[in-house]
């Protein structure tokens, strides 16, 4: 009878969706597909927000500088205030990192430190913002919220509405539902293009030089072949070629700018257009700071593959260029840690959140410290302040999730495990955890899903044999009850 009444209550909702699901759209006044209303674009864009700005390929949370940020920002509210959707809310930041990219979503739009020091000059900058804000006035992101809606519907009626305690508008519109922000950003080429239309409609409104696109175009395709070359890698290995693999190659992309300002209706440039001056001016600490990141970098990547040494030479380096960053002393943080040098650890972390108040890893850094000397308390509070900035932290999110079960506090424990499993479902052990803490509640049957889960997973680790043994244990207990 539950499953029926679900599937009633899903119909109902499907019908409700057919009947909302038609909307004009904002750039070509024309009626199309829509399963999302603006409310929910924006509450979508608060909510994935902090995982994009911290998460995605090249995270790093805001670069701080308050009169670059306050400079940009006033180009980016012309832009907005010209664009096809001026009632949205706009908030702009320099994303800290130096992968070379830039990407909006409804509410918020933002420039990467990497891609910002390959920008000659307003112009520029106002072409590739003008592309970004272009694909939030078409509502880009709508449409693939609208397309995951669809796909999900069946996933819903699958599980009956299983989870309970959730409602349906959290079932359709949650972060699991839809999909990761980096889908939310990866646009067909046909998008690519109307955003590059509209970047240069844009630009020119506001009153520069729309030649500067093509010029834009120019510097992101070298400023992503230099940025992989430091890599060693391809477009194709990276990440970053992922998100790039829709994109039109520049030529055509180019081509198609080069069509869109011949088809310009008359416009009025002022001054030069292009206001290279003021931009290099505005913008000549960042590229200074952006000498001693490359350090870091080289330190991160050398960390990641364990060779410790080498990321001590680096981030020493670093420092040694710049000691105002947050993320240098982080990093020297989580080497030391690395060698089982605790005080000094927590040190640089400290010092990391002297620099930037808001820096999220170093809040995990020092959660990771208290929990490597067994202050599971501390080292809690620290892992719940990490995900008040990035609620999608998957390390944050697994060992809170542990510590709550070491508490006995299990649903709280389930929601950080259910957030990490869901990005790393391979885990050693993240399946055995949520197998005891279901068990713990009487759920039996996601316990034994979880345990076979984990079997699957690591069937020989010390949680796979516990799994198996609390399977078999269950075993009674799970039996289809006789008619």
């Amino acid at each position: 009878m539950k499953v029926l009444h679900n599937l009633s209550r899903f119909i109902s909702i499907f019908l409700i969706l057919l009947l909302l699901s038609c909307a004009v759209n904002p750039v070509t006044g024309e009626k199309e597909f829509m399963l999302v209303t603006e409310d929910d674009e924006i509450s979508f864009g608060r909510e994935i927000y902090p995982n994009i700005l911290w998460g995605e390929e090249g995270g790093g949370g805001i670069f701080r500088d308050r009169e670059l940020e306050g400079y940009l920002g006033g180009i980016i509210r012309r832009i907005h205030s010209i664009s096809h959707r001026p009632n949205l809310p706009v908030n702009f930041v320099v994303q800290n990192s130096s992968v070379p990219n830039a990407w909006a979503i409804p509410g918020h739009v933002s420039i990467t430190r990497g891609l910002l020091v390959n920008m000659e000059n307003e112009a520029q900058f106002a072409f590739v913002m003008g592309h970004e804000m272009g694909h939030v006035s078409a509502r880009h992101s709508a449409k693939k919220m609208s397309v995951g809606l669809l796909q999900q519907l069946g996933i819903v009626v699958a599980s009956a509405f299983i989870k309970e305690g959730k409602t349906e508008h959290e079932l359709l519109l949650g972060l699991g539902v839809i999909g990761s922000s980096l889908l939310i950003l990866k646009y067909d080429r046909g998008q690519e293009l109307q955003a590059d239309r509209l970047g240069v409609l844009y630009m020119a409104k506001a009153g520069y030089d729309a030649n500067e696109a093509a010029t834009a175009h120019k510097n992101l395709d070298k400023a992503i072949k230099d940025y992989l070359a430091r890599l060693g890698k391809s477009r194709e290995e990276s990440i970053l070629g992922d998100l790039l693999s829709t994109h039109p190659r520049t030529q055509i992309r180019l081509d198609e700018v080069k069509a869109m300002i011949q088809n310009l209706e008359p416009y009025k440039i002022q001054g030069d257009g292009k206001f290279t001056s003021p931009f290099m001016k505005h913008t000549a600490r960042t590229r200074d700071i952006q000498k001693s990141y490359l350090k870091y970098d080289d330190a991160t990547r050398a960390f990641r593959e364990n060779n410790i040494r080498k990321a001590e030479d680096n981030i020493s380096e670093a420092l040694r260029m710049n000691q105002e960053q947050a993320p240098f002393w982080n990093l020297s943080g989580l080497i030391q840690l690395k060698q089982g040098k605790y005080d000094e650890a927590e040190k640089n972390f400290r010092t990391s959140l002297n620099k930037d108040s808001e820096y999220q890893p170093a809040y995990h850094g020092l959660g990771l410290r208290h929990y490597l000397l067994n202050d599971h308390r501390s080292a809690l509070g620290y892992f719940e302040k990490s995900l008040n900035f990035y609620p999608g932290h998957p390390g944050s999110n697994y060992y809170a999730g542990v510590i709550n079960y070491k508490f006995g506090n299990y649903r709280n424990a389930l929601k950080h495990l259910d957030n990490f499993a869901e990005v790393s479902p391979k885990h050693p052990e993240v399946h055995g955890y949520l197998g005891l803490s279901y068990e713990s509640l009487r759920e039996l049957e996601s316990a034994a899903n979880e345990y076979k889960a984990q079997i699957q997973v690591s069937p020989n680790n010390e949680m796979g044999r516990t799994a198996r043994s609390r399977l078999r244990a269950l075993e009674p207990y799970l039996q289809p009850k006789k008619k």
